[in-house]
């Protein structure tokens, strides 16, 4: 169970409490006391067959990037595919073949979204608390898992939310995409369970050793 901490939020501008009617939309100067999500990362699916719901998505021209047992729920995997796009994706979450706890029967339930993922920088995670603090939100402890660094917190809806940052950053102007399945590659090369931050490390340095010959890597295609 992640834990959220609950707290009052600061007032807003013009003394209006968060979680109130404000009686105008915020003033110039707000965006300095917001903390800054840089895109959504993936939206977190349910499904009842992660292989047919896999087959379905690329009959839509999604591409697979990986597949690994969930951190949270080994009877369950993850699987990552690539939409296109500016680093779009979705994460597929559903039960191993033959696994006894099945999540696919668990709350919330098949089609429904498990999390939304917004990525934040890695300097605005290692600032989380005072972050938060300043934008009136409050969340669990900060989450390390693999290449990622989390952050869940609810929305006024009960929607589960995760700030996600990565442990290296990409270099400016390199694709997520690009990086992911070059660090599955080399998951798979070594035997290992998760994409860790160690392969992240390394299909960086594979991306820039190759971008220097002719072309350069290309991300996954989805067409």
């Amino acid at each position: 169970m992640i834990a959220i901490r609950r707290s009052v939020a600061p007032p807003r501008p013009g003394g209006v409490p968060c979680g109130g009617v404000p009686r105008r939309w915020p003033q110039r100067g707000m965006e300095a006391r917001m903390l800054q999500a840089q895109g959504v990362g993936y939206t977190a699916i349910i499904v009842r067959s992660l292989r047919d719901s896999m087959d379905f998505y690329q009959r839509l021209g999604l591409v697979p990037v990986y597949v690994e047992p969930n951190r949270d729920d080994p009877e369950s995997l993850c699987a990552l595919m690539y939409c296109g796009g500016n680093d779009s994706f979705i994460m597929l979450v559903g039960p191993a073949e033959g696994a006894r706890v099945a999540i696919a029967e668990a709350q919330p339930g098949v089609g429904s979204m498990q999390y939304l993922s917004l990525n934040v920088s890695r300097d605005t995670m290692t600032e989380i608390w005072h972050a938060m603090s300043t934008a009136g939100v409050s969340g669990s402890e900060e989450i390390v898992r693999g290449y990622e660094r989390l952050v869940f917190l609810e929305d006024p809806n009960g929607v589960l939310i995760t700030l996600t940052a990565w442990n290296t950053e990409p270099p400016a102007g390199m694709p997520r995409a690009l990086i992911l399945v070059r660090a599955a590659a080399i998951r798979e090369r070594d035997g290992a369970a998760y994409v860790e931050d160690s392969h992240i490390q390394q299909a960086i340095a594979e991306i820039i050793r190759d971008s220097r010959g002719p072309g350069g890597p290309r991300p996954p295609s989805n067409n």
